[in-house]
């Protein structure tokens, strides 16, 4: 009777290891499954816009954009952000044509945009824009002074909208935009100082940079010409991104991590207004 308990004892024990070997197959097949179901998001951002998306000394994407996208992703499982860069310009082409989800690089929302893109419904930065012109400029004191002005314009941007729509209710003595691709701060400060545009449009915090880092005398002058918000902008049809990204950003509002990082990158909380 001991050794057919014996035997049973045995037999159970080899029943329970053989379960627990199977169990533990289990459990690696389902993690190598839940892995396998994480999603790669390519993320479209500038390389030249410091301190927003730039390139280190070492190649490395640095800036605001990045920080604030990598702890969305720290939020979203399902998700793994890649990057890629883009000149200003080319980062929606890129979105038309499929080749990246999210566009990032301090978009804001207009009309025209709108028609072809999807923009997330939280904003992450605040963009109130300035007619800027040198300290020495006594002429210009806002938007009207600009007609038949020379006045530099990225091409694609918010501001060049602006402006192109300002034009169109003045077409008797627009202001003359001169367009550039993603000019670069140098070509800023050189074409400001050389005399090739009267004023170009920025935000007040760009303009305490260009002061700031360059050593140049640039003045925020009359009043904003535009108040607006940056947002994220996704394909068209593109919800369920757009949807995840949007809570995500909700999180970090209400847990006041947004307005620290706009803080450590920026210099102030400009999450909300200037």
């Amino acid at each position: 009777m001991k050794k057919k308990c014996n035997r049973t004892v045995r037999a159970l024990a080899a029943v329970l290891v053989i379960a627990c070997s199977l169990s533990g197959l289990y459990a690696k097949d389902k993690k190598k499954g839940d892995s396998g179901k994480v999603k790669t998001i390519i993320v479209g951002t500038g390389n030249a816009f410091k301190p927003y998306c730039y390139l280190d000394d070492n190649g490395n994407l640095k800036g605001y954009e990045k920080d604030v996208l990598d702890r969305i992703d720290g939020l979203l499982p399902q998700y793994k952000f890649e990057y890629e860069t883009f000149t200003f310009k080319d980062i929606l082409i890129a979105l038309s044509a499929g080749k990246i989800d999210i566009g990032a690089h301090q978009y804001e929302t207009n009309p025209e945009r709108r028609k072809n893109y999807l923009f997330s419904d939280e904003t992450y930065t605040s963009f109130i824009l300035y007619v800027t012109v040198l300290n020495k400029n006594t002429t210009i004191n806002g938007i009207d002074d600009l007609r038949g002005k020379t006045v530099l314009a990225t091409i694609g941007s918010n501001e060049s909208y602006v402006l192109e729509q300002y034009n169109k209710s003045h077409a008797d003595n627009p202001i003359k935009l001169n367009y550039l691709s993603s000019p670069s701060n140098e070509q800023v400060v050189a074409g400001m100082q050389n005399g090739t545009w009267d004023a170009f449009v920025t935000i007040k915090r760009e303009v305490e940079r260009y002061n700031k880092q360059y050593n140049v005398g640039f003045k925020s002058v009359g009043e904003p010409i535009a108040t607006s918000y940056t947002y994220y902008i996704f394909a068209k049809g593109n919800t369920e991104l757009k949807d995840a990204v949007d809570g995500a950003l909700r999180q970090l509002k209400q847990s006041g991590e947004l307005s620290k990082i706009s803080i450590q990158d920026l210099g102030a909380d400009y999450t909300q207004n200037e």
